[in-house]
């Protein structure tokens, strides 16, 4: 009996390597459960997308969701959609952010809180960050996706708009290296006189530095 455990644990899918647990994945194969199936990669066609609304809905309400790295990419680029959409208003814009919310309170956070909070972001609204960790079950790499721009983030974004400004001033007038570093920014951004580099201009100073 012993001998015979031992041959039946080096058939199984798992020990196969990852192109039979592959296969037989796709055949099929779950592990019922209290959790239910598993793995859940392969789902049927008609009930994909039904889980990317389900899961944007979440990340919406929620800011942060962990989850397989596949699937948080799946899921930005509809999360990025939606909010470029919502900020165009247009007719047919509108149109496409109906068809994607699935709840009142997602669709409120959306024109209330998201809208107004990127005015000023033209794009990369939401972030990736790698957990360098795995599930144990099927091995996927895990990460967390978020908006950017909340208090809650896991790290601070490049700020935009009049705090873009702010933060170039503050950095070209700290030091030297800082100068020749965002020399060409704050030229662009009106901060600096290109005939005088050395300095910002007074109008500058008085609205980004000299504000205790």
């Amino acid at each position: 009996a012993n001998w015979a455990w031992v041959v039946a644990m080096f058939r199984s899918p798992v020990n196969h390597g990852f192109k039979m647990l592959d296969r037989y994945i796709r055949m099929g194969v779950r592990k019922k459960g209290l959790h239910g199936p598993y793995f859940r990669r392969y789902t049927a066609k008609h009930k994909q997308w039904e889980n990317e609304k389900h899961t944007l809905n979440a990340l919406i309400k929620q800011q942060r969701l962990y989850m397989p790295m596949q699937r948080a990419k799946e899921v930005q680029q509809y999360a990025e959609e939606i909010v470029f959409h919502a900020k165009k208003g247009t007719s047919y814009s509108d149109g496409i952010v109906e068809s994607m919310l699935i709840s009142p309170e997602a669709r409120q956070i959306l024109y209330e809180q998201l809208v107004p909070r990127y005015k000023d972001r033209h794009f990369f609204f939401t972030r990736i960050i790698n957990r360098y960790a795995t599930k144990i079950k099927h091995q996927d790499p895990q990460a967390f996706i978020e908006f950017v721009d909340w208090p809650g983030e896991l790290r601070p974004a490049n700020p935009v708009g009049e705090a873009r400004k702010k933060h170039v001033a503050e950095q070209y007038d700290a030091s030297r290296r800082n100068r020749r570093r965002y020399i060409g920014e704050a030229v662009k951004l009106g901060l600096v006189d290109p005939s005088q580099p050395k300095d910002l201009k007074p109008e500058a100073k008085e609205s980004y530095l000299q504000k205790a």
